[in-house]
């Protein structure tokens, strides 16, 4: 009733409130379609009340903004930074892989996650404190007492979370390291007679396809293990779409909100915790093993026999053998 009382007192609002909006947007540089304001609902009132000598609640404002078409929304990480000519085949190449041969066969996930630092360092979020916890005012790095590096395993077919917590780089040997981790602790007792192994990962950091350094540590897993790996790499600029980043890190970054990191026994606790409605549990351990950064190998120390490219797009997809 308060709407339309206004609309009558003042028939002029909607098209002075257009006016307002026109005056005060600008539109997305990417989509013509797109357009914000930088205005909020009281001050759009006050313009109102300055320039017209209309008085209107916030609450009125706001139903015709979204009348108009206008959402309260925050910016949204959807645009690629890059393009890759290859990406809708490389999707369906990922998809491919998994029907064929994921019965029966481990299907992993791989990824590091978001590094954080050690120490009295402010971290966003909430949890429920007796007293407000006081942090540093500024988190310069050189104020942290270690980094927290989390490598995590995601296992698609069990929907379970191995996080390996470092504190040296993040390199192809940490990769390698946590790998057999998951192998020889859990992998071989539930995967009893897999002879092959699904890896999904990213096209860059320690997993990078272009590195042969990566297919160098996943050659000696492989020699170790006795199982056959074969690679995916997700297309460059896509890393959101591989499943750890929806299915595990975003559950592990909620349990760790809001709480300091005081020992890296901390961060192992509460990543431990991690849990969903549809059963997720995560494992994990500390690996403050130092690893050197900036090792060569070169592709003449790859073995071409143990390597097999796929027929689609094969610098992504590749096999290699024990």
């Amino acid at each position: 009733m308060a709407e339309e009382k206004k609309t009558v007192i003042y028939p002029d609002l909607d098209v002075l409130l257009e006016k307002i909006i026109e005056a005060n947007k600008a539109g997305s540089p990417t989509d013509e379609q797109v357009f914000w304001i930088d205005l909020k609902p009281w001050q759009i009132a006050v313009k109102l009340k300055e320039e017209h000598q209309i008085t209107v609640s916030n609450g009125l404002v706001k139903r015709k903004l979204k009348s108009m078409g206008y959402r309260y929304r925050k910016q949204s990480k959807q645009l690629a930074t890059g393009k890759y000519a290859n990406r809708n085949a490389q999707f369906n190449a990922i998809f491919t892989l998994i029907l064929l041969m994921s019965l029966g066969c481990p299907l992993l996930s791989i990824d590091c996650k978001k590094k954080e630092n050690i120490g009295n360092l402010y971290r966003s979020g909430k949890c429920y404190t007796t007293q407000p916890i006081e942090v540093l005012d500024h988190d310069y790095e050189h104020l942290s007492q270690g980094k927290v590096i989390p490598h995590g395993i995601y296992d698609l077919q069990e929907n379970k979370g191995y996080i390996s917590i470092g504190n040296s780089s993040e390199t192809a040997d940490f990769v390698l390291d946590n790998l057999l981790w998951w192998w020889w602790e859990y992998g071989i007792h539930k995967y009893t007679n897999a002879k092959y192994l699904i890896l999904l990962c990213d096209a860059g950091g320690a997993n990078s396809y272009r590195h042969h350094i990566f297919k160098h540590r996943l050659m000696k897993f492989a020699a170790e293990t006795g199982l056959t790996v074969m690679v995916s790499h997700y297309p460059p600029y896509c890393s959101k779409w591989n499943p750890i980043e929806h299915r595990l890190f975003c559950h592990v970054h909620k349990a760790m909100e809001g709480v300091i990191f005081d020992k890296y026994e901390t961060v192992q606790m509460l990543i431990a915790n991690t849990s969903t409605k549809t059963g997720l549990k995560v494992f994990v351990r500390l690996n403050l093993k130092e690893y050197q950064k900036g090792i060569k190998v070169n592709k003449t120390d790859i073995n071409p026999n143990r390597i097999i490219y796929h027929e689609t797009i094969p610098e992504l997809n590749y096999s290699i053998t024990p």
